[in-house]
C-alpha cells in the first residue's frame, strides 16, 4: 500500500448480537435434538427427538406416551434439549449448538400439528395414533455456543419472536405458503446451488422470516427487521 494512503474499516458486528441470530436460526432450522429427562431416580436421561419450531419459534415435538422420554415429562416436565448445525469438516466443537432448558408439555393449539408435519411429513404415518400428540417446551433459559470464543446466555425474551399483535399474518399463512412455494419468490429465497440444484419448499413464516426446506435440508430467508403488517410482510418477502 502506498505511504499516506488512507483507509475506512468497516465497522464491526456486535458478537453478542452475531451469536443471538446464530442461536435464534438454530431455532428456527433444526429438525432434530437430543433430549434430556429425569428418569424417577432423578437421573437424566438421553434420547434423539425429531423438532419442529412453533410460530414464536418454540420448539415443538411430536412424542409417544409409550416412550421413556414422554413417561418422564409427564411426571416430570422440566428437561433440556440440544440443537446443533449440520456435521462439517473439522473440529466438532466448533459446530454451533443451542442448549434449551425449561419445560415440555402437551399443546393441544391447532395450528402445532400442521406445522410439525410441514416439516416432517413423513411423520404423518404414525401421527395419527392415538398415543401421539405435540408437545411445545417453554424455555426458561439457553445457552449458546458457536466455538471457541463464540458464546452466550440468552433469555427467552432474546430468543423467541415476539408474536402477540401477528393474527394479520397467521389469517394469511396457509395463503402465503400456497403462493411462495407456486410462484417466481420461491427462487430468490431459496439459496442456489449450481453443483446441485434442489427443489425447495416454504413451510412455515413468522414475522421475522420464512423456513424452506428441501428433503433433509433447511435453511431460512430472515428478513432484515421484523414485518408489522402483511404489507411489510409480503415487501420484505419479496413477492
Amino acid at each position: 500500500m502506498a505511504s499516506g494512503q488512507e483507509t475506512t474499516s468497516a465497522p464491526r458486528s456486535d458478537p453478542s448480537q452475531d451469536n443471538l441470530l446464530v442461536a435464534k436460526t438454530l431455532l428456527r432450522q433444526t429438525r432434530q435434538s437430543a433430549l434430556a429427562t429425569l428418569t424417577t431416580g432423578g437421573a437424566p436421561l438421553n434420547t434423539l427427538t425429531s423438532l419442529a419450531a412453533d410460530r414464536d419459534g418454540a420448539p415443538l415435538l411430536l412424542l409417544s406416551t409409550l416412550s421413556q422420554h414422554t413417561k418422564n415429562l409427564l411426571r416430570d416436565a422440566r428437561a433440556c434439549l440440544l440443537l446443533t448445525s449440520p456435521p462439517a469438516k473439522g473440529d466438532p466443537l466448533n459446530r454451533a449448538r443451542l442448549s434449551l432448558s425449561g419445560v415440555i408439555q402437551r399443546c393441544a393449539a391447532p395450528h402445532v400439528m400442521r406445522r410439525f408435519l410441514s416439516a416432517h411429513p413423513k411423520s404423518g404415518l404414525y401421527a395419527g395414533f392415538a398415543d401421539f400428540a405435540i408437545y411445545r417446551m417453554e424455555i426458561e433459559s439457553g445457552h449458546y455456543n458457536g466455538g471457541f470464543g463464540k458464546a452466550g446466555a440468552f433469555t427467552p425474551k432474546q430468543l423467541l419472536t415476539q408474536i402477540e399483535d401477528a393474527d394479520w399474518l397467521w389469517r394469511e399463512e396457509e395463503t402465503l405458503l400456497e403462493q411462495i412455494n407456486a410462484g417466481a419468490a420461491l427462487s430468490r429465497l431459496a439459496p442456489i446451488d449450481g453443483a446441485r440444484p434442489r427443489r425447495w419448499r416454504a413451510i412455515a413464516l413468522d414475522p421475522e422470516g420464512i423456513d424452506l426446506a428441501s428433503a433433509a435440508l433447511t435453511t431460512r430467508f430472515q428478513f432484515a427487521t421484523p414485518a408489522p403488517d402483511l404489507a411489510a410482510w409480503r415487501r420484505l418477502a419479496g413477492f
